[in-house]
């Protein structure tokens, strides 16, 4: 077969074209860092890289909104913690409020100091994050959370509901707690309701602890249950507290120096130390208020000069017991955060792991390697040179050259 020298002509340049072709190829692989730039190209590869572009965008979307929770619930436990360091005042300066030796300047300073605490309590109670959102107020995040209405009292406007935020694709972690469930739904002191026959001149709770085991034990939220009951005192000066069924819980003897009856934490005072009768004790159903409303109704009794010391004493202790129970229940709320917080910083580790797998999987499947990508290069631009070098040749022939 005759080689004409347009077909080695034709040849040489197509050569070059294919050759410019590999080396722009080779040079965009290298500059860019990818294997292919079109679906085109790589149709199964593209596929992969997209599907893990997404997974790692997720996994960056949640580490962002993990670490906005983390800070959510960072500002709830600061305050909660100060609202508890808060309580923790005012039952010092409710124990210094028993102190036989205060005189009345003194208990109204104790009771204005509470009230000042109780300030800052409701300041608490108020948080808003720096968006100005009320962070106890559930939805309605931009209502205060309490509010002091015109007749003294503070009124819970929180709706009760709260916040989440996906941290994985399987893991929500709750970002915000009600103040209706934290403060107004807080538990108070048990108390009771006494009636005499014939009738007593007082009735006490002296010790929330023995009282509060009684409560546990005898009291039933029962529709229509029997909550009362009942001291016996009898003509010798004997007593015995009775069940709902009548059986006998505790017996015991007046004290004739008093005329008092002092059982299961509560004191009774007859009145006469020569007493007989039926003393009906109703165990009151548990009542729940927010601490706000309890300090301004013991700061109104402390300063109340018609109050005797024995008045005063009981509302004080419980008062203790009430706020007790809000530190109580303020502290565990607390750990409900660090729980959540602990979950937030373990599945946040875990994505970070999660997607650098990913980033690795989708620089396997995209991205070239560095040194092969210079190789090829290299090895492009020499071909490149090569048939340019035959084409320098072909164009120096003439008819009088011999192949």
């Amino acid at each position: 077969m005759r080689i004409s020298t347009t077909m080695q002509f034709t040849s040489s340049l197509t050569y070059i074209q294919k050759a410019n072709s590999t080396v722009d190829a080779s040079a965009k692989r290298y500059n860019t860092g990818l294997k292919f730039n079109t679906a085109g190209e790589n149709p199964s590869g593209m596929a992969s890289k997209v599907k893990y572009e997404g997974a790692i965008a997720a996994y960056d979307q949640y580490s962002k909104d993990g670490g906005l929770a983390a800070n959510t619930l960072s500002e709830e436990e600061t305050s909660l913690q100060s609202m508890w360091s808060a309580l923790s005042s005012i039952n010092t300066r409710l124990i210094q409020c028993v102190d036989s030796s205060n005189d009345d300047s003194s208990l109204k300073a104790l009771a204005a100091e509470i009230a000042q605490t109780r300030d800052h309590l409701y300041d608490l109670m108020n948080t808003q994050n720096t968006e100005g959102e009320y962070i106890f107020s559930g939805a309605k995040s931009d209502v205060p959370t309490f509010t002091l209405t015109s007749d003294g009292h503070y009124k819970c406007q929180a709706d009760g509901s709260t916040r989440s935020v996906l941290v994985s694709p399987s893991v929500t972690v709750q970002v915000s707690d009600s103040g209706l469930d934290i403060f107004e739904n807080c538990r108070t002191a048990d108390s009771m309701t006494v009636t005499g026959n014939p009738g007593i001149s007082s009735a006490v709770i002296s010790s929330y602890g023995d009282f509060g085991d009684l409560y546990e034990q005898y009291y039933s939220s029962a529709q229509g249950a029997n909550n009362t009951l009942n001291i016996n005192v009898t003509p010798d000066g004997a007593f015995s507290l009775l069940d709902q069924n009548g059986q006998v819980i505790e017996q015991g003897e007046v004290d004739k120096s008093n005329g008092t009856i002092n059982v299961k934490g509560m004191e009774f005072t007859l009145g006469d130390s020569n007493y007989v009768g039926t003393i009906s004790v109703e165990l009151d159903p548990p009542n729940t208020d927010n601490m706000l409303n309890v300090l301004t109704d013991i700061v109104n009794k402390i300063n109340d000069p018609t109050l005797s010391n024995t008045e005063k004493t009981a509302a004080i202790a419980k008062v203790q017991k009430s706020v007790g129970i809000a530190m109580t229940q303020y502290d565990s709320y607390r750990g409900q955060i660090g729980a959540r917080q602990n979950t937030i910083t373990t599945v946040l580790d875990s994505n970070e792991s999660l997607s650098d797998i990913k980033t690795e999987s989708k620089a396997k499947v995209s991205e070239v390697d560095a040194f092969e990508a210079a190789s090829d290069l290299v090895q492009s631009q020499n071909q490149l040179a090569v048939s340019r070098q035959i084409y320098s040749m072909l164009s120096k022939q003439s008819l009088f050259d011999y192949i």
